[in-house]
């Protein structure tokens, strides 16, 4: 079939809405250009720190790498084990004003704390560590961030590659909540608005509400998220903004296959900090895959 003149420029305009439809939502979040937001939004969350301290002591690594490491919130706690138990901890992540806080917050650790720690910019798909590492994590989502497959896959094969035989690497994400995702599916599609965290800073009366809308695109396994947020302080409204990203949904076998193809062998498949193994109704997919001489 041809295609007239009116029909072409027609075409040619779909073309460029749908484009823009598939750019317009960035894959990173904006609450990460905003480190006080981002730490109040995680008061008080320290399950994930345990659980990480618990297994530095666990496996008693002598180098560790976080990637996504953001403010260092988990990096921190992971440096004074590591100035305890003899063992150097270095924190990479891409948005320099989270580095900023980490660094800013690295400066008022001891001494020995500090001299353990490293923070550095970097890309989780292409960084290359100076020396082989013992443990490598992506906790807190961090890896749902890479979209594209190619680059998930590079990703798992950067960490491969810089691990030392016997390392391992540990990935979190959240388990898919399919009822979140249920009205995607109705015709017409429906959009909920949910006030998923409130939470307040006692220290300066700063409370901070932040509402989600969720679009899950099975086709793509993506989950387009529109977060509103509103700050308080003393009651009275400062500030609020919107962030939209997107994110990508992981399910548990193809994470598994990530691992195998980049040549882990799985060692364990976790469903939450409290290490228990994965279950249908589990939060959290935690997966450990180690580097041995017999992975290829």
């Amino acid at each position: 079939m041809s295609v007239g003149p009116n029909n072409q420029l027609r075409s040619n305009r779909l073309a460029t809405a749908r484009r823009a439809a598939t750019t317009a939502v960035p894959t990173m979040s904006h609450i990460y250009k905003h480190p006080r937001e981002y730490e109040l939004e995680h008061l008080g969350d320290d399950e994930d720190v345990a659980f990480y301290v618990s297994m530095v002591r666990e496996l008693r690594p002598r180098r560790v790498l976080e990637l996504g490491c953001g403010t260092g919130r988990i990096t921190l706690p992971l440096g004074e084990e590591g100035a305890r138990s003899g063992f150097e901890v270095i924190g990479l992540d891409s948005q320099p004003e989270m580095l900023e806080r980490a660094r800013q917050s690295l400066a008022d650790q001891p001494l020995e704390v500090r001299q353990c720690i490293q923070f550095v910019a970097g890309d989780m798909k292409t960084f290359s560590a100076d020396a082989k590492l013992d443990l490598i994590l992506i906790p807190c989502a961090s890896i749902s961030h890479v979209l594209d497959l190619e680059e998930q896959i590079a990703v798992f094969k950067r960490c491969y590659s810089n691990l030392d035989s016997g390392g391992r690497f540990v990935v979190e994400v959240n388990m898919p909540n399919m009822a979140a995702y249920a009205d995607s599916f109705s015709v017409p599609r429906r959009t909920p608005l949910e006030i998923d965290l409130d939470r307040t800073d006692d220290s300066d009366d700063t409370r901070l509400i932040r509402r989600k809308t969720t679009r899950y695109l099975s086709d793509r396994q993506l989950a387009e998220i529109r977060f509103l947020y509103e700050k308080y302080r003393h009651g009275r409204a400062v500030e609020s903004y919107i962030d939209d990203f997107q994110s990508h949904v992981f399910f548990p076998r193809e994470l598994a296959l990530l691992f195998i193809h980049a040549g882990f062998r799985l060692e364990r498949t976790l469903g939450d900090y409290r290490g228990r193994a994965l279950a249908p109704n589990s939060p959290l997919i935690i997966m450990i895959g180690k580097r041995t001489d017999e992975s290829r």
